[in-house]
């Protein structure tokens, strides 16, 4: 199913068929490396994560959706939302979700990066999915807080995450 179209890409829902698509992102060293995660993914555990991903849009009506590239029908990456709680969030009723994305290494600096987050931010805020958007980054991922300051996201601080064993910039779009 289409989500979001832009100029060069269709954001859409996941299939159980592009597990082959998901291996070429989230089962590459060099792309998991520039993310929070850090962890390569097998192909059962990308089958896994798209069938999560396919409930959480039943759910929620979003998920990370996958980006294809208009001009080939390819798969190039994700890029979308995750649901999201904080202790602060729960107090004070703030609907929050996530954003994260992720391109196969051929397709990095070509702009599609912030073409699809663009779309994403601005689909949430034409759906009202949330009062505030956050975003994780690897502190060695200059290009993602590129992107994200380019949004107009705000550096919030560093967060510890558990998994990880550190702590790591954390950034925040607020709808007017």
């Amino acid at each position: 199913m289409i989500i979001i179209e832009t100029e060069r890409l269709i954001l859409r829902t996941w299939d159980i068929e592009d597990v082959a698509s998901g291996l070429a992102i989230w089962g590459d060293k060099e792309v998991m490396a520039s993310v929070l995660e850090a962890k390569v993914l097998s192909d059962l555990e990308i089958k896994e994560k798209i069938k999560r991903g396919i409930d959480h849009q039943m759910r929620y009506g979003y998920q990370h959706w996958a980006v294809v590239l208009k001009s080939t029908g390819e798969v190039i990456g994700d890029c979308g939302f995750n649901t999201y709680y904080d202790d602060e969030s729960l107090k004070t009723g703030t609907r929050m979700i996530e954003l994260s994305f992720h391109l196969a290494k051929s397709f990095w600096g070509k702009g599609y990066a912030t073409e699809s987050t663009k779309a994403c931010i601005d689909y949430a805020g034409e759906k009202d999915l949330a009062d505030v958007v956050i975003a994780g980054v690897n502190k060695d991922n200059i290009r993602s807080t590129k992107i994200l300051e380019k949004l107009g996201f705000e550096y919030k601080g560093l967060v510890y995450f558990e998994a990880l064993d550190s702590f790591e910039p954390m950034f925040e779009y607020h709808f007017d």
